[in-house]
C-alpha cells in the first residue's frame, strides 16, 4: 500500500507503461503543480515509493520516467494476451494456454475503484472496457469448448455484468455450471434468465437454452 499521491503517480505511469512519460506531463496529469516546486514534488513522491515499497519502481532522467522494466504490470499482460486472442481467432491451441488470471483479470474496469476525476483516466478505460467485452464475448464460449469451465463460468459473469440481455453469455453460464456439476445452480440461472427476458423484453429463452437444460428439469 502507498499513500494516495505516490499511488497517483505510480497508476498513472503503470497505464503508460512501457512507455517513458515527460515529468511535465506526469506533474500535469498527477496534478502536482500546486504550491511549491512541482519537479520537487515528484523527486519527494520518487522517493516514498522507492522506500515504502522497498525497491525503486519508477526509472527514468532528468526529462522523462517510467515504470522500471523490472515491474509487471499486469493491466498490459491482460491486453496482450487480448490482442493476441483476437489475432489468432480465438484458435484452441491458444485458449488452452490462457492463464488463469486473465478471465479475473477481465471482470473488471480499469482501476475500477479510483477515487479521482483524472482526464487521463477516462479514454483509458473506455479503450479498456470495448477491448475486454470484445474478447469476453469470443472467450468464455471458446473456454467451454476447451473444458475450462471454471474460467468459462467466470468470464461468463463478467459478460452478463456488462450486458445482462446477452443471451449467448447464459448459455455458457448455464452450460459451464451443468458441467461442473452445479445442476441446481444450472437451474436457477434459467429460471433467472427466464424471469428477466420476460419482464425486459416479454420474450421466452431461445430454444437452444431450452435444449441445454431440459433433462434437468425431467
Amino acid at each position: 500500500m502507498v499513500a494516495p499521491l505516490p499511488e497517483r503517480v505510480l497508476s498513472y505511469l503503470a497505464v503508460a507503461y512501457p512507455t517513458w512519460v515527460s515529468r511535465d506531463a506526469v506533474i500535469e496529469a498527477c496534478q502536482l503543480d500546486g504550491t511549491g516546486d512541482p519537479r520537487a514534488r515528484l523527486r519527494q513522491v520518487c522517493w516514498l515509493l522507492r522506500s515504502r515499497l522497498g525497491f525503486d519502481p519508477i526509472v527514468g532522467d532528468r526529462q522523462r520516467i517510467g515504470i522500471s522494466p523490472t515491474c509487471r504490470v499486469d493491466h498490459h499482460a491482460a491486453q496482450e494476451w487480448c490482442r493476441l486472442l483476437l489475432e489468432q481467432g480465438f484458435a484452441t491451441t491458444v485458449v488452452r494456454a490462457v492463464p488463469n488470471w486473465l478471465a479475473p483479470a477481465l471482470s473488471h474496469p480499469l482501476l475500477a475503484d479510483w477515487s479521482w476525476d483524472d482526464a487521463w483516466l477516462q479514454p483509458v478505460q473506455a479503450r479498456w472496457d470495448v477491448l475486454r467485452r470484445e474478447t469476453l464475448d469470443h472467450l468464455s464460449g471458446s473456454l467451454l469448448a476447451a473444458g475450462r469451465h471454471q474460467q468459462a463460468l467466470i468470464c461468463a459473469h463478467a459478460l452478463i455484468q456488462q450486458d445482462p440481455l446477452r443471451e449467448t453469455a447464459w448459455e455458457v453460464l448455464i452450460e459451464a455450471l451443468i458441467h461442473s456439476g452445479q445442476r441446481a445452480e444450472a437451474r436457477a440461472q434459467f429460471d433467472r434468465l427466464t424471469s428477466m427476458l420476460s419482464a425486459e423484453l416479454g420474450v421466452n429463452p431461445s430454444d437452444s437454452a431450452h435444449r441445454l437444460i431440459a433433462d434437468l428439469y425431467r
